[in-house]
């Protein structure tokens, strides 16, 4: 899959039901313009009796298509330009024949009114005419926002170089750009994977991560009531993350996919030290058992991941980590000859860092507060906040390491350890969890916490897409109605609520009623919940009833 297709997956292919609004309005409003558009071409022009819909055309704040921003066109400006016979036809001509030639008449005839009334210059609310009047330009009309995507994008080699000599206009851009989406993405658009809309809002998608640039934070926590999908999410993100990495570094090299990249445990009350990190443990030998060094499950992860930095390290380079480029190290290509160095060093831009081109490693730790943080992480705090060889520690049993178990060796202290650049910790857990209190203060303030609330959009989408499942899409609404309730209760409150993967997988014969689906999954899957969350309150049944009719059943 192209980095184009990995980003647009990312960004809007898994977060649809987020999307789906906006290209639904933006899809209505452009209907109707189509519909004005086969008006114009009959020979019915555009005149005072069409008000309403010039006035969502040029003027409104929220016309489905993008919102005016700071842009504004008052009520009387307004009234003078559709009274104008030479604005209106020249905006007729754009709406049926939508070319540059024909926007640039546009633009004339819009600034030639502007001047005439003594207004401020607008060109986003100009640029949103054409985004409605045509599927060759995005949504993003602020010409600024869309500038900086569409650098992005060349700068990352994602699209081809737009020619110097050749129009600089937003519309032109636009064009260019959208004709490379719809040239990528042919295949989905002829299969109804995507359309012309998600890909003109696909721009817009990339404007607001470009202060992030798909990159996950590296060490992270997202929390929140059961059945909100944590642990799928932090799935999802982290291959997301790995194939923007691999499309840009590694296309073609299939020693590095997501399963040799990501790890995934579940921590428990029993879970310590020993087993995350390093610790003794018996094993046969002749026969007898002997107490012997072995390495947990995250030491062993982290010696995967560090050993780009481990070679770095004994080469004594005088330059930061995160500031070493490929070009750097291109004269210690020769002591630099492990397998892991090859792809870095066949990728052509050699003014890239190295940090950018080592494959992100992740572990995600599912039930992070189930176990007794501080006696499992150690002396490892540290680490978690001083990343890579400069934040090196001496480990518990340290002494005891070799070269099989130790990460490099200090010639004057010993075997050290450190926690890579290159590693992502993902983090999840359940907030009606008494063992919160275990994540103390100096811990939480090392890891990003990311709230994961029911979201009802996604399941009402969820339903919509299955065809079987349509006709249930209102359970949305009505968990939706409950979670509410759940929230606004003193004994219960927002941690309590229910999440929206109780009612993803229903598995009920597609013959029953919705009013039979909501009393069998109130039954089988949300009254229990409640009831144990309830226990010993003494208004179980009190409460159990009010939930009850506010489910809906």
């Amino acid at each position: 899959m192209s980095r184009l297709k990995n980003l647009y997956k990312d960004l809007v292919g898994n977060h649809k039901h987020q999307w789906q609004r906006w290209r639904d309005s933006c899809k209505e409003f452009c209907d109707e313009v189509e519909e004005v558009r086969r008006r114009i071409q009959n020979g019915q022009g555009l005149n005072k009796n069409d008000e309403e819909f010039l006035d969502r055309l040029l003027r409104k704040q929220s016309n489905g298509i993008a919102n005016s921003g700071q842009s504004v066109l008052s009520k009387n400006n307004f009234q003078a330009f559709i009274s104008n016979n030479d604005f209106l036809s020249a905006l007729s001509e754009f709406i049926v024949c939508p070319t540059k030639k024909s926007f640039e008449d546009f633009q004339e005839a819009w600034e030639k009114q502007r001047k005439k009334r003594g207004a401020k210059r607008t060109p986003l609310l100009v640029n949103r005419v054409a985004a409605a009047c045509t599927r060759d330009v995005s949504t993003t009309a602020d010409a600024s926002k869309f500038e900086q995507v569409f650098n992005w994008l060349i700068r990352e080699d994602i699209i081809s170089s737009y020619p110097a000599d050749q129009d600089q206009s937003w519309f032109a851009k636009n064009q260019f750009l959208l004709s490379k989406f719809k040239e990528e993405f042919q295949d989905e658009l002829r299969n109804e994977g995507t359309d012309e809309f998600y890909l003109s809002m696909f721009v817009w998608g990339l404007y607001e991560n470009l202060s992030n640039p798909f990159k996950l934070n590296k060490q992270v926590v997202k929390y929140g009531p059961p059945g909100t999908g944590k642990t799928y999410l932090a799935r999802q993100q982290t291959e997301s993350c790995f194939n923007n990495w691999k499309d840009e570094f590694a296309p073609e090299n299939d020693n590095y996919k997501i399963e040799t990249q990501r790890e995934v445990v579940q921590f428990h009350p029993s879970f310590g030290y020993e087993d995350f990190m390093e610790g003794l443990r018996p094993i046969l030998h002749n026969g007898e058992a002997q107490l012997t060094l072995q390495n947990g499950v995250f030491k062993e992860f982290c010696l995967r991941a560090g050993k780009w930095e481990v070679d770095v390290h004994k080469l004594g380079i005088d330059t930061d980590w995160e500031e070493l480029t490929i070009g750097d190290l291109v004269p210690y290509k020769d002591k630099l000859r492990g397998l892991h160095w090859k792809h870095i060093f066949q990728f052509q831009d050699r003014s890239k860092h190295v940090a950018e081109a080592v494959p992100p490693f992740f572990f995600i730790i599912d039930e992070i507060n189930r176990a007794e943080l501080s006696r499992v992480f150690g002396e490892l705090m540290y680490c978690l906040e001083y990343r890579g060889v400069e934040g090196c520690i001496t480990t518990q049993y340290a002494n005891l390491n070799d070269s099989e178990t130790g990460m490099f060796r200090d010639e004057n202290e010993g075997y050290k350890f450190f926690i890579p650049s290159n590693v992502y910790l993902v983090g999840t857990m359940n907030t009606i969890d008494r063992s919160v209190e275990s994540f103390d203060l100096a811990l939480r303030r090392r890891f990003r916490w990311e709230e994961i609330t029911p979201d009802c959009e996604f399941l009402k989408y969820h339903l919509n897409e299955h065809e079987h499942h349509k006709k249930w899409a209102e359970l949305a609404d009505n968990l939706k109605n409950l979670n509410e309730k759940i929230g606004n209760e003193a004994l219960l409150g927002a941690d309590y609520q229910i999440g929206h993967a109780y009612l993803m997988d229903l598995r009920y014969s597609t013959s029953l009623a919705i009013s039979e689906v909501r009393k069998q999954i109130w039954d089988d899957r949300i009254r229990p919940l409640l009831q144990e969350y309830l226990r010993g309150t003494g208004r179980s049944e009190d409460l159990i009833g009010t939930f009850r009719t506010a489910f809906g059943v």
